[in-house]
């Protein structure tokens, strides 16, 4: 791995747990950053990047705003390297200042940016977005596509069933960028001018973070903390390169 020059690192998890640090994982990301080009990644759809951000300072983490990478931040990649400022948004209100550079336009948007909005899941908001994409140029872009999560100790609807509700009705099909989408990764590594082959994704996911990155041909870590349990080492998984026990043993094993 000595041709490795940027890192994506997943934040919970792997930094931190249960909003509690990881132990020796500030000390192990300040000596990373001296070499190496860092992007700090999370599937997070309901908090801004600033808020992620003064998240982690209070952690007593070192960095800076630009380093760490959400679904809606690529979303803004996306958006600009396809020159499409006006936009409608259908997300937490918490979201809204990562797209403070773009129109909002809740008649003729070029596309709607949808979210999870939770409650405020009704027949009125979402009859609202389908005659926004009813236009053959408005683009349904989606943060991400889960089927489920669990809210209030219960399993609930999650975005994804919204977000099929609206293609089927349109008969248009939503981009999906978050993880383990390959937009998600392929705007990551682009933000670090890097090439993929220089790329490696430490993570404790081994949907999101490692079959994500090795789908899309890119070097894998799994960390023995947060989601990592010992059936991820099953066959039917696709397997990272290398497992550690912690983002602690990351120098060494990169060096090795």
């Amino acid at each position: 791995m000595k041709n490795i020059k940027g890192l994506l690192i997943d934040l919970e998890g792997v930094l931190y747990s249960d909003n509690k640090v990881i132990e020796g994982s500030i000390e192990t990301i300040d000596k990373l950053r001296q070499k190496y080009k860092i992007r700090f990644l999370t599937n997070t759809t309901t908090t801004s990047r600033n808020s992620i951000f003064k998240k982690l300072i209070n952690l007593e983490f070192n960095l800076k705003e630009d380093d760490i990478f959400t679904p809606s931040i690529a979303i803004n990649y996306f958006l600009r390297n396809n020159n499409i400022n006006n936009i409608f948004l259908m997300t937490n209100p918490d979201l809204f200042p990562d797209f403070k550079n773009f129109i909002i336009d809740d008649k003729s948007p070029k596309a709607v940016i949808i979210g999870d909005i939770y409650k405020e899941f009704n027949w009125i908001t979402l009859n609202h977005v389908f005659q926004l994409i009813n236009n053959n140029e408005c683009l349904l872009i989606a943060l991400h596509k889960n089927k489920y999560c669990k809210r209030e100790d219960t399993i609930s609807l999650d975005l994804g069933p919204f977000v099929s509700a609206l293609e089927y009705a349109s008969n248009k099909n939503a981009i999906v960028i978050g993880k383990p989408e390959k937009d998600f990764f392929d705007l990551a590594i682009n933000s670090l001018n890097l090439n993929k082959d220089e790329i490696l994704m430490i993570g404790d996911d081994i949907i999101s973070d490692i079959k994500g990155s090795k789908d899309n041909l890119i070097k894998a870590i799994q960390v023995k903390t947060g989601k990592y349990q010992k059936h991820d080492e099953n066959s039917n998984f696709i397997q990272p390169d290398i497992r550690i026990k912690s983002i602690n043993d990351l120098p060494n094993v990169i060096n090795n």
